[in-house]
């Protein structure tokens, strides 16, 4: 007798996509962080064996060109400082260099941690595995671009125009 059991999703996104985020390059910031412990699993190289695993993700959020704001979520990762881990590079291409071990990476940027860091990302539409459509996928994770210093002398600078007036109903950090 075959009997059908329900697969057990590990990449499901913590945090539920309240719309589909642009694909494009963008400045963005790391609103939340999740960590996961002791989360039952199907091995790597034995599905029928299952493990546990500590994982986190993180939850990036950032306006598009017209100021309309989107959030979208990093994958699941396996939390290890193995070099070869995809936490430890993640962390290293959005640093440009290696995280400290010992410190919190959950902690707020003020204490040396990446909740609220600034973080340019490339986001892509992947295709799903099943040919249903697409899913939104941060394909490129670096640190945030500052401009870059003028290369020619400029002429006298113009006063800058007048800050814009803060929007009191948005309360989004980003």
């Amino acid at each position: 007798m075959a009997i059908l059991k329900q697969s057990v999703s590990t990449n499901a996104s913590p945090w539920p996509l309240a719309e589909v985020p642009p694909k494009g390059t963008f400045l963005a910031t790391c609103i939340d962080i999740k960590d996961e412990f002791g989360v039952e699993r199907p091995s790597f190289n034995d599905p029928n064996v299952m493990e546990k695993m500590d994982r986190c993700a993180f939850l990036f959020g950032f306006r598009d060109s017209a100021g309309k704001p989107f959030t979208i979520a990093s994958r699941w990762m396996r939390i290890s400082g193995n070099e070869k881990a995809a936490l430890f590079s993640f962390l290293r291409s959005w640093l440009g260099e290696q995280f400290p071990f010992g410190s919190d990476y959950a902690a707020p940027v003020e204490k040396g941690g990446m909740l609220g860091r600034k973080a340019t990302i490339t986001i892509n539409h992947e295709p799903k595995k099943d040919g249903s459509g697409s899913y939104p996928m941060i394909v490129t994770l670096g640190p945030a671009i500052t401009a870059a210093a003028p290369v020619a002398p400029q002429p006298a600078p113009v006063a800058p125009p007048a800050p814009a007036a803060p929007v009191e109903h948005d309360p989004l950090p980003f």
